[in-house]
């Protein structure tokens, strides 16, 4: 018997919305694709410009894809923009970076200074090492643990250290961290553990930078993601795939459906305005209820 899932929120063309970001710089890591390309899109019609982070070369046609929908978007022969034809066009930079590698930092870096004055707003750590291995498996040994840490762990700390060391992030910015509800629920170990540890940074940064001298009154956040409907969830198998929506659908509180990638990209949109001045250290749930952060 096959459980009814509901019906997700039909999803709405990109659209210009409040200007309220004009003028800032983020950065988006693993920017092409899923909840990345969602918050790219929310950010850059909010009036962000934005350097986009992907894994190899060969993903730069979709970051160029995504640059000309936000292009045309602005454009004065677009209904969206026709109202205030006025607006700028949002910078949009995608540059090839691969978190597990120890020169993405320095990349990212580079990119900034070149494109961008050398200063950013907002820093969206989305990009992870997806590894799901479970323990007696014989998948995880010494070359899988190091590539899940440096990706997950050693990555956002070299990238914030070059942002903060060298000056970068301006006063009252947002950082916000793409975690997993697996920090609270029954996922496999190694990956949990890698974001638990990026949820104890973002806490950490949240009082150890939100009063430094030149990164005064900046936030720090992490969002807590639930099963959503990205590239990765296509290519489960259809009756794995059925089976596992139907059970977290059924766990979720607001609904009987798992998550969209808008979904998460609305909860990060919030986190990065000036409303969110008065949240940092937090970990917001966006999994539709079923972590409980209290």
């Amino acid at each position: 018997m096959t459980t009814r899932v509901d019906t997700p929120p039909t999803p709405k063309p990109p659209r210009i919305q409040e200007q309220d970001l004009e003028g800032k710089v983020a950065i988006v890591t693993g920017a092409t694709k899923g909840i990345g390309r969602a918050i790219v899109l929310e950010l850059a019609t909010r009036g962000a410009s934005v350097l986009g982070t992907f894994t190899t070369p060969s993903s730069s046609h979709l970051f160029d894809t995504l640059s000309n929908s936000i292009t045309t978007l602005y454009s004065p022969a677009s209904h969206s923009a026709a109202p205030s034809t006025s607006r700028s066009t949002p910078k949009l930079v995608g540059i090839a970076a691969d978190i597990t590698s120890p020169t993405a930092p320095s990349i990212i870096l580079d990119a900034l200074r070149t494109h961008f004055d050398d200063k950013v707003d907002i820093v969206v750590l989305n990009a992870a090492v997806m590894g799901l291995a479970k323990m007696g498996e014989g998948v995880l040994d010494a070359e899988w643990l190091d590539r899940s840490m440096a990706g997950n762990v050693r990555f956002p700390v070299l990238l914030m250290e070059g942002l903060v060391g060298g000056g970068h992030l301006r006063r009252n910015g947002r950082v916000v961290a793409v975690s997993s509800e697996g920090v609270r629920a029954r996922r496999p170990a190694v990956y949990s553990a890698t974001k638990a540890a990026l949820e104890c940074l973002m806490r950490n940064w949240a009082d150890e930078l939100g009063t430094h001298p030149s990164t005064f009154g900046t936030t720090f956040n992490s969002i807590s993601v639930g099963f959503t409907k990205t590239e990765a969830y296509t290519r489960i198998p259809s009756d794995i795939r059925e089976s596992l929506t139907a059970a977290d659908a059924a766990e979720v509180a607001v609904g009987n459906r798992i998550g969209e990638v808008q979904d998460v990209a609305d909860v990060a949109g919030l986190l990065v305005g000036e409303k969110a001045r008065w949240i940092s250290g937090s970990v917001v749930d966006a999994s539709g209820g079923k972590a409980k952060i209290m």
